[in-house]
């Protein structure tokens, strides 16, 4: 097991941009990536501190924009798709209603955040996996497992933190623009340039399709979707290792679809500023500050139904200090004040979050460890104590093994407590905890990690009539989800190769339906992806299958497993000039991920790129 390093502890900063961490002269981890591991790279979201990816003591994917181009994804729910332990479900294509199963766990469990900012929507309580903007972003690090300890509630799952892109270099323009089936077609234009003191980046984009009938039954039309966007982001080193940026990000949709509501508008918005201060040579103060709102309407045709706005206000100050020479001590406070505004009418529109947390990161001989505690008060369900604890060591030169142990909380949501005539005000928090186990090592080149897990639930909110009769929110389910991961990738003269399957058991563990399988979870999920570079040409393909789910806690019914094949391929035809095609769902597969609402069958994408280095 690699020692935490002392260079990278002393400039580590939560949520500073990892391409600035690595062109600073203050960190000495190599930079260079290790196939589709990048074993080396540098991550914050594991333990809000720099390390690189094999120094963490938990489960992680990273995803830079490399692998983004080279994958030729057009949403971020497609890119994460192929990732370790993830599975999507999607009411009809893109732009719709999606949602993130992470380890079995809901899109609720999962916290998801724009470079630190906290997003997603109070009222839901979860984040519009389908209306996030894929050509702002630079990186993603997907963190499976909780990290209640160090950021509170959503986070039983895991964590995704997407950080958007940024300039480097000088002035630079960029263009991308594409074309492909069901009318879709988008375009991305920027600049960006910068250097060690100074970088800025802007960037918009537009992404329409006309789509395909949505719905196996209803209206027999295609349901489109619209999507535009606008990022900016601008930031200055100064001596001393003092650093400032600020950022905003907003994105417009419009989206369409069968039912009663056959039309939504929905805006989402990012703005946040950060800075780090230098206070000695191993303390360091790190500020952040950030406004997410989500703004949605619905229509029925051109009349108006619905209005839901989420506006989510954060701070957080994180003093990060290095003690010795492989020792760290993190702690610090976070605020958050959630408001929403409706044309329903909440018994209560807003609530504040305060919460302290420390960890301590230290090395013990060959042992890396980590512990975590966190307590939040929330003015709605009141104080709550979470931690963690893992344990990392190496059994030989090339097999490293980590233990982990942590409990984690999800608070209800606006919609939970106080949605009009259902809502559940006595509501409590969900509570879970998490064993893993994981192994990781290299032979003959090839890297690879298994990971075998539990996480128990308790207080699940589920909804059950109540005393009167009612059906509302209660505490009233329990769960289990076991699960084992492997994963493994191998680079080979041109050749790249990756690979990895999950295993999850998701059963529920109280009620009528004890015993059963939550309901939308697939039981395997596998991913394998080829590449080779031939000079100028790059081909690729990804398989991705599932199998089959429930769709009802009953297990009465189920969706049928499937498998799709993707073709990649690309041609540099001048320094700064790429073209791009993709076939996805080669074998036009049919299959759903959700009840009675349709997947796309097979598609092309033409991509033409103008991107000077």
């Amino acid at each position: 097991m690699k020692k935490l390093s002392s260079s990278v502890l002393v400039t580590a900063c939560c949520y500073t941009s990892l391409v600035a961490a690595q062109q600073s002269s203050l960190f000495s981890t190599d930079s260079t990536t290790i196939s589709t591991s990048h074993l080396n790279e540098i991550l914050v979201t594991a333990s809000r501190t720099a390390q690189s990816v094999d120094e963490t003591l938990a489960s992680v994917t990273l995803i830079t924009r490399k692998d983004i181009e080279r994958s030729q994804a057009i949403t971020v729910a497609e890119i994460l798709q192929k990732t370790p332990g993830v599975m999507i479900t999607n009411s009809g294509g893109i732009g719709k209603a999606s949602s993130i199963y992470l380890r079995g766990t809901s899109t609720k469990d999962l916290l998801i955040l724009i470079d630190g900012i906290r997003v997603g929507s109070a009222t839901l309580g979860q984040v519009s996996v389908e209306d996030l903007n894929l050509s702002q972003v630079e990186r993603i690090e997907i963190v499976r497992g909780p990290r209640s300890s160090l950021y509170g509630s959503d986070a039983a799952g895991g964590v995704i933190q997407i950080f958007t892109r940024r300039g480097t270099g000088k002035l630079t323009p960029s263009f991308t623009v594409s074309a492909g089936s069901d009318g879709t077609s988008s375009v991305e234009v920027g600049v960006n340039g910068g250097d060690e003191s100074r970088w800025y980046n802007v960037s918009a984009s537009g992404l329409t399709t006309d789509g395909f009938d949505a719905k196996t039954s209803g209206d027999s039309d295609d349901d489109g979707y619209h999507n535009q966007g606008l990022q900016l982001k601008l930031g200055q080193r100064f001596d001393g290792g003092h650093e400032v940026e600020g950022f905003f990000s907003v994105t417009d949709s419009e989206n369409e679809y069968d039912g009663f509501t056959d039309r939504g508008d929905t805006r989402t918005q990012v703005l946040g500023a950060r800075s780090t201060l230098e206070i000695a040579e191993a303390w360091r103060i790190n500020l952040s500050a950030g406004r997410s709102s989500n703004q949605s309407k619905t229509f029925s045709g051109n009349t108006f139904n619905s209005r839901y706005e989420t506006t989510r206000d954060s701070f957080s100050v994180q003093n990060d200090l290095l003690i010795g020479d492989d020792n760290q001590l993190v702690f610090g406070v976070d605020y958050l004040n959630d408001q929403i505004e409706s044309s329903k009418i909440y018994a209560e529109t807003e609530r504040d979050n305060w919460a302290g947390f420390a960890q301590y990161q230290l090395t013990l001989g060959q042992s890396d460890l980590q512990f975590s505690a966190r307590v939040d008060d929330n003015e709605q369900f009141g104080s709550y104590t979470t931690g963690g604890i893992a344990w990392g060591m190496p059994l030989t030169d090339n097999l490293d093994m980590v233990v982990s142990y942590g409990t984690a909380f999800k608070a209800p949501s606006f919609n939970d407590l106080y949605y009009p005539n259902s809502g559940n005000a006595a509501l409590v928090p969900e509570e879970s905890d998490t064993y893993e186990l994981s192994l990781r090592g290299n032979v003959q080149g090839i890297n690879w990690q298994t990971s075998l897990y539990q996480t128990t639930f308790e207080n699940m909110i589920a909804w059950a009539p109540d005393s009167s009769g009612d059906w509302a929110p209660s505490n009233i389910n329990e769960a289990r989800i076991r699960g084992l991961e492997l994963s493994a990738d191998y680079q080979w003269q041109q050749w790249l190769l990756s690979g990895n399957v999950s295993f999850i058991d998701p059963e529920n563990r109280s009620g009528a339906n004890k015993g059963n399988r939550l309901q939308r979870r697939a039981d395997k999920i596998a991913n394998i992806s080829v590449d080779r570079d031939f000079g100028a040409l790059s081909l690729g393909t990804t398989l991705h299958a599932e199998s089959r789910r429930y769709t009802s806690d009953s297990n009465t019914s189920f969706l049928a497993g499937f498998g799709t094949v993707d073709l990649r391929a690309s041609y540099q035809i001048a320094p700064v000039w790429q073209v791009r095609a993709k076939l996805s769902n080669l074998l036009d597969k049919e299959y759903q991920t959700v009840s009675g609402y349709n997947q796309s069958g097979s598609t092309a994408l033409l991509t033409l790129a103008y991107q000077p280095q």
